[in-house]
């Protein structure tokens, strides 16, 4: 008995391994979804037809099986888990229809678009301590063997079309080795050898049996009731208690297809986009810049503005794509000895969260001596002569062997955001207003600004970059106030507080940055 249930798993695991080879072959040297086959759905609108239905019955649902541990579920998210539930719903409409079509069109069921609610919360951004990102969490490997590009300028772990696909085609070859949904999700959650093993060990192919042996993880143990707990709750929410949610609109999008990389910052200025909603609908891109795969560029756009997006996209092509610091550009840098995360954070004007997130690096891995990580590229650049233009033309001033920049582009357009830079701060050095930089850089309120980031400024008509580079900045330093601050700069104390709006002097904190109006100064 034994020997034929062993036979029979190694002849499903070596159709799941064939399914996933031909997989790979059909989509090149790294897996099966290029961009030229997922065109189909590159354009998407809620009044497409559906297509049919899965035929096969097998597939055509997951069993819905309710016991203590569904319910302990189920208990968990109408109560301490009950916000997260809500902002799960919330998100899950934005994406319901176009996660549902890629699942149908794989002749998978449409309930396992619950599986990216226990996982992601449907948010783009979710990385895992193991370094798992985007809507279906994938580690950089498995991602890349299903297809995914992951580079410095591209995770498309981060794309609902891409991810999704990528998961059923996963998908596919689990069940096609365990017969069982139940156990595929266990597999999804903690991998195939694992439960593989499992099951031959203990002659067994109910979850729910080797749940109740305790041979799977507590985690993996837990994950099937989640996943059923979340799909009755997301199939009725107003049976469970959620009858009101403030639910997403669907994503809709077309596509345009360009030949050259593209600055989606630009592209969305010139269609009155805002930047954050037009770089929603294309959350592969690390940042600005929008690259090549292959000979041709994808890009999604709102529909019924293909027209204009194509002459936005004309006109906001990058010849070269070496802009990266926040937006794209990395070099490799290789770590040597005494280097942290921190350290090399600092030395690139960087953030450490910046570093994992463009390196999956998990948040309990450290770095070793002679390894490779991208960082940002802030190198100077070159343009298409040679010609060497710097990326940061900078002026230094020396308050008492403490050095602090003021740095802004070569053309003087843009601003470069140094440590405790704020928009209010920035606001001030270029005199203009807050509500300016964020119609310049259309910012939404409450974004955060990261240390290299390039902030927009008003155009420069012929003094006012001048003004800025001639303006001396002191950090406050511990044991300061605002009187010995005017004495070393020989300007009165009055003159610095109408010059950053200061009312209560009592409020300066250490690292606060104060620009010095013009004095006769003693440095």
């Amino acid at each position: 008995m034994r020997r034929l249930l062993t036979l029979s798993l190694v002849l499903a695991f070596l159709a799941g391994c064939a399914h996933k080879n031909n997989s790979t072959s059909a989509g090149g040297s790294e897996g099966a979804n290029s961009e030229a086959e997922m065109k189909d759905i590159s354009s998407f609108r809620l009044s497409d037809p559906e297509g049919p239905k899965v035929v096969d019955q097998e597939l055509e649902s997951i069993p819905t099986e309710v016991n203590p541990l569904v319910e302990k579920w189920i208990a968990y998210f109408q109560g301490r888990g009950r916000p997260h539930m809500e902002r799960y719903l919330a998100r899950s409409t934005r994406y319901e229809k176009l996660m549902k079509k890629v699942l149908r069109d794989n002749g998978l069921p449409e309930d396992l678009f619950y599986i990216a609610l226990i996982e992601s919360g449907f948010s783009s951004r979710a990385t895992s301590h193991a370094a798992a990102v985007g809507y279906w969490q994938f580690i950089r490997g498995t991602g890349k063997r299903y297809g995914l590009e992951i580079s410095p300028f591209v995770d498309e772990r981060r794309d609902p079309v891409f991810a999704t696909q990528a998961a059923a085609e996963y998908f596919k070859g689990l069940y096609s080795v365990f017969g069982s949904w139940y156990l595929a999700m266990a597999s999804y959650n903690v991998g195939e050898n694992r439960v593989k093993r499992e099951v031959m060990n203990h002659y067994t192919r109910d979850f729910w049996e080797l749940a109740r042996k305790k041979r799977l993880p507590k985690e993996t143990i837990n994950y099937v009731p989640k996943f059923i707990a979340a799909k009755m709750i997301g199939k009725n929410p107003a049976k469970y208690g959620f009858d009101d949610i403030d639910y997403l609109p669907p994503i809709e999008f077309d596509h345009i297809t360009v030949n050259k990389p593209i600055n989606l910052r630009q592209m969305s200025d010139k269609l009155n986009l805002n930047y954050e909603d037009f770089k929603a609908l294309n959350p592969k891109f690390k940042g600005e810049v929008a690259t090549l795969r292959g000979s041709e560029l994808i890009l999604r756009v709102p529909p019924g503005t293909s027209e204009a997006a194509q002459i936005a996209a004309n006109e906001s092509v990058v010849e070269s794509v070496q802009f990266i610091a926040d937006s794209g550009d990395t070099q490799v840098y290789r770590i040597r000895q005494g280097d942290t995360l921190s350290t090399v954070a600092r030395r690139y004007r960087t953030t450490v969260a910046y570093l994992r997130d463009i390196n999956d690096l998990p948040r309990r891995k450290a770095v070793r001596v002679g390894m490779k990580i991208y960082v940002p590229d802030r190198t100077p650049l070159k343009d298409r002569s040679g010609t060497s233009r710097s990326l940061v033309a900078k002026k230094s001033v020396n308050t008492n062997a403490e050095k602090t920049s003021i740095s802004i582009s070569s053309d003087g357009r843009y601003y470069i955001v140094q440590s405790g830079d704020s928009l209010y701060t920035i606001a001030r050095k270029y005199s203009t207003s807050v509500s300016e930089l964020q119609r310049l850089n259309s910012m939404k309120r409450g974004r955060t600004l990261k240390v290299g980031m390039k902030i927009r400024v008003p155009s420069p008509d012929s003094s006012s970059v001048r003004e800025v580079a001639k303006t001396k900045v002191h950090v406050v330093k511990r044991g300061e106030n605002l009187s010995a601050i005017a004495a070393k700069y020989n300007v009165s104390m009055t003159d610095i507080k109408e010059k950053n709006k200061i009312r209560n002097p009592a409020s300066l904190v250490v690292g606060s940055r104060i620009v010095i109006p013009p004095g006769e100064s003693k440095q």
